[in-house]
């Protein structure tokens, strides 16, 4: 394969990898609806810890830490994305 065969590959798996991110962002503002319902905080750290374990240990141990950071990355995306739920909600 040439570079540009792979670079194909790649952008085929970042239009995979947005769409699904774009359908986990959805998904957080169900989970702030039902955070306000029942009075809970957004922010809920044993939660994070358990996702982050995870799906570090799905990665394997070459991807672990990159996964960790990434997740991290997106978890705090959806906590800002969740407290503008909220706000717009209030």
């Amino acid at each position: 394969m040439n570079l540009e065969e792979i670079r194909l590959i790649i952008d085929e798996l970042d239009q995979e990898i947005t769409a699904l991110l774009v359908k986990r962002m959805d998904v957080t503002k169900q989970v702030a609806a039902y955070k306000q319902a029942n009075g809970l905080p957004v922010y809920h750290p044993e939660r994070e810890k358990k996702v982050i374990e995870k799906v570090s240990a799905l990665a394997g141990e070459e991807y672990a830490q990159a996964i960790a950071v990434i997740y991290k990355c997106m978890m705090d995306e959806s906590k800002k994305n969740q407290e503008k739920w909220l706000r717009e909600h209030a």
